[in-house]
């Protein structure tokens, strides 16, 4: 009797720790479970963070962007000469500032590359009805950039431009047209017969340019002159020892919305005469 007791007693000590092994079991998948579930959460509560993160950035970057666009449509419709700043009504702000190329030392197409055979004027005189015609000067050109190394045949951007000055002089009335060829100084040069050969630049006159090339041109009674890469464009810039008449301007506004900047440059030059036209542009007036 006492055998058969403890044997009983044996079967619910197994039985005992058999239920404890299933809780067991059961409590370590509850908690698997619960770390999955948190994991999971836990991932798309980030992604919804980083969503959210994302769209307000893009949300600032479109504000600050058309903030930057409102600067520079407010200074063209008020013509504007000086600074700017305003606070719109969605909170983001633009300041411009008017960036005038005149004087003795400055970049003509707000500093970017005027196109291989088209060209760009550079006034003597003053816009629009030519009066104030400098009277005498001693104008530089300056052209070809770093990268622009050679005159050989089948570069693309590494070509080094000539450049062609056609300047016109004297009375409005009956003007006089001045043409000159100045070629690039580098391998596989000279392409242009009869063309002068440029000089090449030492110290840079012009704060944050970097020219190859430069020629000088003596004016007198100036006008206007227009100013052609050819073989490839280039950024062009001017230096004189008279101060010239100005040449256009450049509106830089920086548009702000929370901690997101950004900058729109407008580039406002005045109408070009066309190259083809340019011998007789003052027939007409």
């Amino acid at each position: 009797m006492k055998f058969l007791k403890t044997v009983f007693k044996g079967k619910n000590f197994f039985a005992s720790n058999v239920i404890r092994d299933e809780h067991g079991q059961i409590l370590l998948i509850v908690i698997l479970t619960m770390i999955v579930a948190l994991t999971v959460g836990l991932s798309i509560a980030s992604r919804t963070i980083t969503n959210l993160k994302i769209s307000k950035q893009n949300e600032e970057s479109n504000r600050a962007f058309q903030a930057a666009e409102a600067g520079i449509e407010k200074a063209l419709r008020s013509g504007a000469t000086s600074s700017q700043s305003n606070t719109l009504s969605n909170s983001s702000a633009f300041k411009t500032t008017i960036i005038t190329a005149q004087g003795t030392a400055f970049v003509l197409n707000g500093g970017d590359s005027v196109d291989q055979d088209a060209g760009i004027d550079l006034w003597l005189s003053n816009y629009p009805n030519y009066s104030s015609q400098i009277a005498a000067a001693n104008i530089t050109v300056y052209w070809g950039t770093t990268g622009q190394n050679t005159c050989a045949k089948g570069s693309t951007t590494a070509i080094m431009p000539a450049i062609e000055i056609l300047a016109l002089t004297g009375a409005t009335t009956s003007p006089t047209l001045t043409k000159k060829i100045y070629e690039a100084t580098g391998s596989g040069c000279p392409r242009i017969p009869g063309a002068t050969t440029a000089a090449v630049v030492g110290s840079q006159p012009i704060p944050g340019q970097n020219f190859n090339n430069s020629a000088t041109i003596s004016i007198t009674n100036g006008i206007i002159m227009k100013i052609v890469p050819l073989f490839n464009s280039s950024v062009i810039g001017v230096t004189s020892n008279v101060a010239l008449p100005p040449q256009g301007s450049s509106i830089d506004s920086t548009g702000t919305s929370g901690d997101t900047v950004r900058r729109v440059i407008y580039n406002q030059s005045y109408p070009q005469v066309p190259l083809e036209l340019f011998p007789y542009t003052l027939v007409s007036q």
